[in-house]
C-alpha cells in the first residue's frame, strides 16, 4: 500500500509539469557561503561561532561520489568507523549515535544499534552538505551531542533529465559494483517546481581470508520526489516523499555449542519518508512549519550456510512522526530571535526488544519469535538570540527544554561568540552543556549483530543512566586573500558515557563509563595554488580517554590527516587527488582484544566533459591497495561513470 502511495505521488507530480524546453547552458555562479544548520537561520559561515564545514555539489561531482560516505571521510575531524563492515561516522570521537544525520533538517528512522546511513543516502539530488562539529543539543535535542550532518536537497531550477551509469570493481575481479542514477528537474512552471531522483546500487560479495564478507552485498534502491509550490510572493509549500529498500547479505561466524558455524545473514530493510512544510519569508521575520513521517521496517534472518537451517530471525518496525514550528524575527537592529518547538510521538516494536509491553509473536519458517513494543513521546521548546553586541562582537545564545514520557526532562544551554579582530581574522568561542537519555534500544535491546565477522548478541541495560557533557571550543580563523586557515581546541567532559562493552566472547552489553574525556586540536588550511590548482588539508589530534581506568577509548584514532589536491582547467578537465591518513587507531577486535592500526587511503578521480551534455569520469579508490580484514579494507577499487544530460 505504501509503495502505491509513493508511486501515486510521483505520478501526480509528473502530471503537474509540462514538457520541458530545450536545455539551455547553465549559468556559472558561486553560491554565497551561507549556512543554515548551525543556527537554523541563514548566516555567513565566517560569522557563525560553531565549527561548520560545507561540501558543495561541485565537490561531490569532482570526486565521483555516489553515496554520503564517499565525500564525508575527508571532512575535518570526521572519521569513518569501518570495523563492523557497515561504515559509520565519528565526529570528534563521538560514536555515530551521538550525531544526527538529517535530510533538509528532518530526522530519519534508522538502525537499532548504529547509524548506518553513509551507504544508504545517494547524492544525485543533493545541493550541499553542512556539517556542524560539536554539540547542538540546544537546537536539535539530545541526539546532537557530537554534531549534525545536514544533507540539503536541490529544488527545481531548470528543465532537464540526467542519467548516470557507473561501474567499478576491486582488483582481483571481486566485489564489482554497478550504480544507476537519474534526476528529473521540471524547472519552474507557474508556481510549481518538481524534482524526482532515483538510484539503484548493486554490489557483489567480496570475501576475507576466513571466508566472511567484507561488507553487506546485494541491492539498494532509492527514489524520492520533491514538489515546491509558491503560494504567494512570500509563502511556499514543500511536499517530499522518499522510499529506500535494502536487500543484502553478509557472511559471519556464529559460536554455538557445536563450535563456530558460518552464518548467512539476510537483511530486508525498507524506509518510507514523507513531509509537508510551509515557509513564510518577510523582510524582518520568517515562519516555518513542518509535519513529517519516517517509517522504518527491518527484517533479518540468520541461516546456517551449510544446511540452510534457521538460526535466528528479527522483525522490527519504527514509526517516527514529527511536528515542528519555528518563528524567526528581527528585534531592533541588533537582535535576531528564533523561537521553536517540536513534538514526536514515536513507536517502536520488534522481536529484538524486551520492554515487557505490547507483547506479540511472529512466526517464521515454523518457529515463533516473541517481541514487544514501546511508545515514546518527545516534546521540546527552544529559543535562540543572535545579538550583535558591537560591530566586532556577535553572541549567539540558545536554550532548549526537552521532555519525554519515559525519560527525565532537561535544559540544554549554549553560548557562542565571534569576535572579528580584523577584516581577515576572527576568534570564536563555544560553551555548551549536553544531555542524552538512553535510547529504548540501549535499555531493552536483545539482538544478533555482526561484529568483526562474528555474530554476537547485543544486550541492552535497564540500569543505564543519562549521559551529560560539558563542552568548550576555542577557534582562531585567518584569511589570506582566497586562502583560509583555522585552528581549534575542543574539550568534551562526559558523565555516564554509554559504550558497548564485551561481557564474553559472544555477548556485548551497553555500559556507562562514569567519567570520560574527548578532547583535541583541529587544524585546517585551504589554499588556491593558481587559477587551476587548489589544495586543502586538515589534521586532528584526538585524546579519547576513559577517565576511570585511565585507558583509551576504542575505535578512535589518535591522529587523522586528510588532504586534497584539485585541478580544474576551467574548460573540460577536472582532477582530484585526496587521502585519509589514520595513525595510532585503537581497534576493537573482539572480547579483550585490541589492535593498534595505522594506515592511509589515497584516491584519484579524473573527469572529462565530452560535450555540453556528457561527462566521463574514471577513478581509483585506495591507490596503494591497502588491505586489512579487521578494518574491512578490500584493496584497490577502480571505477568509471558516464553522466548524460537530456
Amino acid at each position: 500500500m505504501k509503495k502505491k502511495t509513493l508511486l501515486a505521488l510521483i505520478a501526480l507530480t509528473l502530471s503537474t509539469t509540462h514538457t520541458y524546453a530545450e536545455e539551455m547552458p547553465p549559468e556559472e555562479f558561486t553560491l554565497p557561503e551561507i549556512v543554515v544548520t548551525a543556527t537554523k537561520t541563514g548566516m555567513d559561515k565566517k560569522l557563525v561561532p560553531a565549527s561548520v564545514e560545507v561540501i558543495s555539489k561541485a565537490d561531490i561531482q569532482a570526486r565521483g561520489a555516489q553515496t554520503l560516505k564517499d565525500v564525508i571521510s575527508t571532512a575535518t575531524d570526521i572519521s569513518i568507523i569501518r570495523s563492523t563492515g557497515r561504515d559509520a561516522i565519528s565526529i570528534r570521537g563521538f560514536e555515530s549515535r551521538f550525531s544526527m544525520i538529517l535530510i533538509d533538517g528532518r530526522r530519519l528512522s534508522s538502525e537499532i544499534d548504529q547509524n548506518y546511513e553513509l551507504d544508504r543516502i545517494p547524492l544525485e539530488n543533493v545541493e550541499r552538505i553542512e556539517i556542524v562539529r560539536g554539540p547542538v543539543n540546544s537546537l536539535y535535542g539530545t541526539d546532537a551531542m557530537g554534531g549534525v550532518v545536514n544533507i540539503i536537497t536541490r529544488q527545481a531550477v531548470e528543465p532537464g533529465f540526467t542519467v548516470s551509469l557507473a561501474h567499478g570493481a576491486f582488483t582481483g575481479n571481486k566485489g564489482a559494483k554497478d550504480n544507476y542514477n537519474f534526476t528529473y528537474d521540471s524547472g519552474i512552471h507557474g508556481k510549481t517546481g518538481v524534482t524526482i531522483s532515483g538510484s539503484h546500487l548493486e554490489n557483489d560479495a567480496s570475501f576475507k581470508s576466513d571466508g566472511t564478507t567484507y561488507a553487506p552485498y546485494g541491492v539498494r534502491k532509492n527514489i524520492s520526489a520533491r514538489v515546491d509550490y509558491q503560494l504567494t510572493e512570500n509563502e511556499a509549500l514543500t511536499l517530499t516523499a522518499a522510499y529506500m529498500n535494502e536487500d543484502t547479505r553478509e557472511l559471519a561466524y556464529k559460536q554455538t555449542a557445536k563450535g563456530a558455524i558460518k552464518a548467512n545473514i539476510h537483511d530486508d530493510n525498507e524506509r518510507y519518508d514523507y513531509s509537508l512544510s510551509y515557509t513564510k519569508q518577510q523582510s524582518d521575520s520568517s515562519v516555518f512549519l513542518r509535519a513529517y513521517l519516517s517509517d522504518y521496517y527491518k527484517k533479518v534472518d540468520v541461516h546456517n550456510l551449510a544446511n540452510a537451517q534457521l538460526m535466528n530471525y528479527g522483525d522490527s518496525h519504527r514509526t517516527l512522526p514529527g511536528f515542528e514550528a519555528r518563528l524567526t524575527r528581527n528585534v531592533g537592529s541588533d537582535h535576531v530571535l528564533t523561537y521553536g518547538g517540536e513534538y514526536r510521538p514515536e513507536k517502536f516494536r520488534g522481536t529484538g526488544v524486551r520492554t515487557g509491553e505490547g507483547i506479540f509473536y511472529v512466526d517464521y519458517e515454523g518457529k515463533s519469535f516473541e517481541g514487544s513494543s514501546i511508545d515514546l513521546t518527545y516534546s521540546a521548546l527552544y529559543i535562540q538570540d543572535q545579538w550583535q553586541i558591537s560591530p566586532k562582537l556577535l553572541a549567539v545564545t540558545s536554550l532548549r527544554y526537552d521532555d519525554s514520557n519515559k525519560f527525565e526532562s532537561n535544559l540544554s544551554p549554549k553560548l557562542g561568540l565571534t569576535y572579528e579582530a580584523s577584516s581577515d581574522s576572527r576568534v570564536k568561542l563555544n560553551i555548551a552543556k549536553g544531555f542524552r537519555s538512553p535510547t529504548p534500544n540501549q535499555l531493552y535491546i536483545s539482538s544478533q549483530v555482526n561484529r568483526n565477522g562474528k555474530v554476537v548478541t547485543l544486550d541492552g541495560n535497564a540500569n543505564l543512566q543519562s549521559e551529560e557533557s560539558d563542552s568548550y571550543e576555542l577557534s582562531l580563523e585567518k584569511d589570506w586573500g582566497k586562502a583560509t586557515g583555522k585552528l581549534t581546541y575542543f574539550s568534551n567532559k562526559l558523565d555516564n558515557m554509554i559504550e558497548e562493552s564485551w561481557v564474553s566472547a559472544t555477548r556485548i552489553q551497553y555500559e556507562n563509563i562514569s567519567k570520560a574525556t574527548l578532547q583535541g586540536v583541529e587544524a585546517e588550511l585551504k589554499y588556491p595554488l593558481s587559477d587551476t590548482f587548489s589544495w586543502s588539508v586538515n589534521y586532528t589530534n584526538l585524546d579519547a580517554t576513559n577517565d576511570v581506568t585511565n585507558t583509551r577509548l576504542l575505535n578512535r584514532a589518535k591522529h587523522k590527516l586528510a588532504s586534497r589536491l584539485s585541478y580544474n582547467d576551467q574548460k573540460t578537465v577536472r582532477a582530484n587527488l585526496w587521502c585519509e591518513m589514520y595513525a595510532d587507531y585503537l581497534h576493537d577486535a573482539g572480547s579483550n582484544v585490541e589492535k593498534n592500526k595505522s594506515y592511509s587511503i589515497w584516491n584519484l578521480n579524473v573527469e572529462k566533459s565530452l560535450d555540453k551534455n556528457n561527462t566521463l569520469s574514471v577513478g581509483i579508490e585506495n591507490l596503494l591497495n591497502k588491505k586489512d580484514d579487521d578494518l574491512s579494507l578490500q584493496g584497490m577499487y577502480i571505477h568509471s561513470k558516464l553522466l548524460m544530460k537530456f
